[in-house]
This record gives structure tokens, C-alpha cells and sequence, in this order.
């Protein structure tokens, strides 16, 4: 199949936008993405670029109009086949897309769309792929018992690192304690633990989160 010179100019102007939505689809967590889908976040990431390339250019221009050449040929050179497009500007708009890459990629990180929109009320969705990424991201969670019903085990220690998602419930254990689930029986301990197993095997507990006075139980109504 041959290339059309439309689509060939296409696939060079949007190269930016293609390299900005690989190093985000590399740095950041989510769920399987379908190539269509991949290459419309490539073009909308592709236009932003260029705006914001267009934008940082007219700026400069404004304030020193002598020092640098406000063209820009990007949407010249989509529209029309006898203006050739600028491998310079090429390249100075794919490294602004690493840049952007690398921006929205700590936003990801750090939810700021979640918290801003938690914050406005809008929606109560946790940001991560499901429950599982959620609990073992927050920063309460250190120490944690995994009790593994199927074999009738308990490991105690802290956690070091999980699978991105539960569908395997993989989980790197330090300073590991083992004991029997039924009896509470010592086993040994061990300096790190690997762990895959079902989710419907296991059942974590949270030992670091506090419980609160108003439900805790006491020792006098215990007693009662």
C-alpha cells in the first residue's frame, strides 16, 4: 500500500504528537488502549504542541520582533503541497512534546485532575485502574497483613511493590513474618516475599490506618 503525499506530510507534522503520546502511553498507568485510540491522542497532542509552540513563538516575537522569526508553517503545510514544512520547526516542537509528555505524565501521577475535580465537586472516582492500585498508593498503607485463606497463611510485612492492576495481585513483601491463619502458629520469617496469587484467594488488612474512637471497641463494653 502506498502513501498518499497528504497522509506522508500528515505523519511528518504530526511526529511530535506521536512521540508526546508514546512517552505518556510509557510513563503512566492505564488500562489497554486500542491503536485508533492512541492515534487520536497523537493528533489532538499533536495540535496542542504546535499551539503552544505558535504561542511561545508570537510572544517572543512581540517582545523582541528583530530576534526571531514569528512564521510559523505548520498549518501552511498541511494546506497546501507546494509549501514545504520546517524540519526545524519539526524539531524544536517534538522536543516541547517530550516536555509536555513529562508534564502530563506527573499529573497523572499525582491525580491533580482527581483532586481538582473532588474538589469542585464534580465527580468521586478514585483516578487509578481499580481498588487495588488505589489502596496500595496511598500513603497510609506501609505495613500490611495479606492473609492467603487457600493455603492457610499469613504474611506480615511492608510493601516494597505491587502489580499495576489486581488481575494477577502480584506483591513484593519485606521483613516478612509467617504465620498459620488458623492457628496464628509462628512459622519463620523472611527478608522479602514474593507473592501471586487469585485475588479472591487473599484478603489484605491495613494495619497503619487508625481506627476511629466513635466505632473502636472498649474494654469495658468488651467485658459486658
Amino acid at each position: 500500500m502506498e502513501l498518499s503525499e497528504f497522509t506522508f506530510r500528515l505523519l511528518i507534522l504530526f511526529f511530535p504528537g506521536i512521540i508526546c503520546a508514546y512517552v505518556i502511553d510509557k510513563l503512566t498507568i492505564h488500562k489497554p488502549r486500542e491503536v485508533s485510540f492512541f492515534l487520536l491522542t497523537a493528533f489532538v497532542l499533536g495540535l496542542i504542541c504546535y499551539f503552544s509552540y505558535w504561542m511561545g513563538i508570537k510572544s517572543i516575537g512581540y517582545i523582541w520582533p528583530n530576534w526571531i522569526d514569528s512564521n510559523v508553517t505548520f498549518l501552511k503545510a498541511l494546506t497546501n503541497s507546494n509549501i514545504y514544512f520546517s524540519f526545524r520547526e519539526i524539531i524544536v516542537v517534538s522536543l516541547l512534546s517530550v516536555v509536555l509528555a513529562c508534564l502530563v505524565s506527573v499529573a497523572s501521577k499525582f491525580k491533580l485532575v482527581t483532586h481538582i475535580t473532588h474538589f469542585l465537586r464534580i465527580t468521586k472516582k478514585f483516578g487509578e485502574l481499580d481498588v487495588w492500585g488505589y489502596t496500595l498508593n496511598l500513603k497510609e498503607v506501609v505495613y500490611v497483613t495479606v492473609r492467603d485463606h487457600k493455603n492457610d497463611l499469613v504474611y506480615d510485612g511492608w510493601v516494597q511493590a505491587f502489580s499495576d492492576d489486581s488481575k494477577n495481585a502480584e506483591l513484593l513483601l519485606r521483613d516478612v513474618s509467617l504465620y498459620k491463619n488458623s492457628t496464628g502458629e509462628r512459622l519463620y520469617q523472611v527478608g522479602a516475599v514474593y507473592l501471586s496469587r487469585v485475588r479472591d484467594d487473599i484478603s489484605i488488612e491495613c494495619r497503619t490506618f487508625p481506627i476511629d474512637e466513635r466505632i473502636k471497641w472498649k474494654e469495658k463494653e468488651n467485658n459486658e
